[in-house]
């Protein structure tokens, strides 16, 4: 008789622990598919949304003496390259954000050698970039480019601190760049941006003369 109750609970415990077994590969079933999912989701979306190499359709605006080229989206780093590699005389740059990174092959990274490229040709520039004093990250990433130009024969450094530089102004000769595209892979590669290139003399007089203000202050 103890044979056969000893039996009956084996048996008895052989079950319980299959159905663990069984309770806990469904678990981990489910959070599978729940995991296979969020990633089926996830492409989906990137795939819908995430367009680096889409132009929006590019024009030029001529008002009396100034020249307006919207600058939207994808349009605005091939200018933005070609200008800095056309000046001749001097750039002044004032960014709220202008990240370094390691990767020469990054965007962001091709802008600024083009920017140690135009002062190995003898163009004067000088780079102003926010010192932030609520987001550390945006003040590291500033600080790295800072060294890098720095480096490169650039002058460039922190605003005071006292306000936040929030502008995206690009002064090259007598063209101004300005709006809301600041210098990093999501404003480059993902973002919806609106900038615009005026070429007009008295529009990058004004801007120098701010420009020497905040670079001044």
């Amino acid at each position: 008789m103890d044979f056969i109750r000893a039996d009956k609970l084996y048996k008895k415990e052989q079950a319980k622990a299959r159905k663990e077994k069984v309770s806990i590969t469904w678990r981990y079933l489910k959070f599978s598919i729940l995991l296979l999912f969020f990633a089926f989701g996830f492409t989906i979306a990137t795939l819908l949304f995430y367009h680096p190499n889409a132009n929006f359709p590019s024009t030029q605006i001529s008002a009396g003496d100034a020249e307006l080229i919207p600058l939207v989206d994808r349009n605005y780093f091939p200018t933005v390259l070609e200008k800095i590699n056309s000046a001749s005389e001097r750039i002044d740059m004032a960014m709220f954000e202008f990240k370094f990174y390691e990767n020469e092959e990054n965007k962001v990274r091709l802008l600024a050698d083009a920017l140690i490229g135009a002062r190995k040709r003898g163009v004067e520039i000088r780079v102003l970039l926010d010192k932030s004093d609520w987001n550390p990250s945006i003040e590291k990433d500033n600080k790295g480019m800072i060294e890098y130009l720095k480096k490169g024969g650039i002058e460039a450094k922190f605003d005071s601190g006292k306000k936040t530089l929030h502008v995206k102004l690009i002064i090259i000769d007598d063209s101004v760049i300005i709006g809301s595209t600041n210098l990093g892979f999501s404003a480059l590669e993902r973002n919806n941006e609106a900038s615009v290139l005026i070429r007009n003399k008295e529009s990058a007089e004004y801007y120098r003369a701010y420009f020497e203000d905040l670079w001044n202050s």
